[in-house]
């Protein structure tokens, strides 16, 4: 559980890794390189796709209350050409 906080808390500080971070992590937490690179990457795409879905409930937000004006628009067009 340490380790994880650990690579949290790095993460936090930048995404990116650089080798001699990477070795100063391993040897802090008594892992692999490898290990810390492989962890980071994984983390990067959990985050990448956080960043994904957040995106997209903010344009789907803003589609949904575009869509809702167009079809008043429409609507309120619709009625005057009839009148």
């Amino acid at each position: 559980m340490e380790q994880v906080k650990t690579l949290e808390k790095s993460f936090e500080l930048g995404n990116k890794l650089e080798p001699e971070r990477k070795m100063q992590l391993a040897r802090a937490l008594g892992l692999q390189p490898r290990q810390i690179a492989i962890w980071f990457q994984n983390r990067r795409a959990r985050w990448k796709t956080k960043q994904l879905e957040k995106d997209y409930d903010v344009l789907k937000r803003q589609y949904d209350s575009i869509k809702a004006d167009n079809d008043a628009l429409q609507a309120q067009n619709q009625k005057l050409q009839t009148e």
